[in-house]
């Protein structure tokens, strides 16, 4: 059976790391890298002539950040490629900023060789991938086990005053509780809290 090539272009803006991921990606048979740029016009003089399936991209490059790069490329009357960042840290309104652009994966620059090379098959496939090690990390982030715990029982209809007197605290105490997790969630509401939970696998 023919193997379909995947086609990637990779920015970063440091030479070293940009090799390393080529490198190593060359490795795999249905990986055609067409282009490995440092400087963002030649990615875009790239992206303008040939056809990119992936894009991976680092969030913070030298003279623009990955976020704006990515509404500069939704400009330019291109093929659209599907879009990997890599970014030093994790913050969840980053991930989710990304989401909203039509990123497809989000991954920390930690990641094995083996994750990313099985992240660029499931994004050309259409597919998102949010890696467990982010989804971890985004749990202890984003809220704490009152929180956690009041969102699970949110989650099953549990009224304010009924969580109050679930987990023996007041009912201001959980009033301030839900307005918190709803911030953090960024959403204007319970239901909207139940839905971004689940979402996220927090419940």
């Amino acid at each position: 059976k023919e193997i379909r090539m995947i086609k990637i272009a990779v920015i970063d803006d440091h030479e070293l790391v940009l090799q390393g991921i080529c490198t190593q990606l060359s490795q795999e048979e249905k990986f055609d890298i067409v282009g490995a740029f440092t400087e963002v016009e030649e990615l875009k003089l790239c992206l303008l002539c040939k056809k990119v399936d992936v894009l991976i991209m680092d969030l913070m490059l030298k003279d623009i950040h990955g976020f704006e790069l990515i509404e500069q490329l939704k400009q330019m009357h291109i093929d659209f490629p599907k879009i990997i960042l890599i970014s030093g840290f994790y913050e969840p309104m980053l991930h989710k900023r990304a989401n909203e652009l039509g990123v497809k994966a989000f991954l920390p620059k930690e990641t094995s060789c083996t994750e990313l090379t099985s992240t660029i098959i499931n994004v050309a496939n259409g597919n998102c991938v949010i890696p467990d090690s982010l989804l971890e990390g985004q749990k202890k982030q984003l809220l704490t086990e009152v929180e956690l715990s009041i969102l699970r029982l949110i989650a099953e209809e549990y009224s304010n005053a009924q969580i109050a007197k679930e987990l023996f605290i007041s009912r201001r105490t959980v009033d301030t509780h839900v307005t918190n997790i709803c911030t953090k969630l960024n959403v204007t509401g319970r239901v909207g809290a139940v839905r971004e939970a689940v979402k996220l696998k927090l419940v």
